[in-house]
């Protein structure tokens, strides 16, 4: 009777726990999800880097030799991840929102097709990551992206996404890793 009574407890005590843990795992991204995003503002972000270091950058580094080729690879990918990079970002900039309003805004966009919302996101990548790239480290930045380069685009993107999770978990707050 008493380990009946025990389970019963740990059941209602593992029910009252539902909300918190969704509401945990809807303010987190999974790693899934931080892989796609990942993979998915790749080709963004070499037009970022390609906007604001086409002046320092020389002619015949690696962006201007094989930049194209490395957004190419990443960009055919793009449908098969944008499924879960939406999802993964939608929960990103839910939890950003400071209101209802924009939190509202954030459900409206959800219920927008993808036609118009993919637009939208690839702007939005190069204008943030445009806005975050010193001069000053663009070769860092070309050295980088040449690193990267023959890594395949699947475990690359596990890589950068882990990197940001843990460079910065309030931007990119990565889910715990379940037992």
């Amino acid at each position: 009777m008493n380990r009946l009574k025990g389970l019963a407890l740990a059941a209602a005590a593992s029910l009252a726990l539902q909300p918190t843990l969704a509401s945990a795992q809807a303010n987190c991204v999974t790693e899934q999800e931080v892989t796609a995003i990942a993979i998915y503002a790749v080709p963004g972000a070499i037009e970022a880097v390609r906007l604001k270091c086409g002046a320092t950058l020389g002619t015949g580094g690696y962006l201007a030799r094989s930049g194209a080729g490395l957004s190419a690879r990443y960009t055919a990918l793009q449908p098969r991840v944008w499924p879960r990079a939406k999802a993964g970002l939608l929960k990103v900039l839910t939890a950003r929102a400071g209101d209802n309003r924009a939190r509202q805004s954030m459900g409206m966009m959800a219920s927008l097709p993808d036609s118009a919302v993919r637009p939208l996101v690839d702007a939005l990548i190069v204008q943030e990551v445009s806005a975050k790239i010193a001069t000053s480290q663009c070769r860092r930045i070309e050295l980088v992206l040449q690193a990267i380069a023959p890594i395949e685009p699947e475990i690359a993107g596990g890589v950068i996404g882990s990197i940001v999770g843990l460079v910065d978990p309030e931007q990119m707050p990565v889910c715990p890793r379940r037992a």
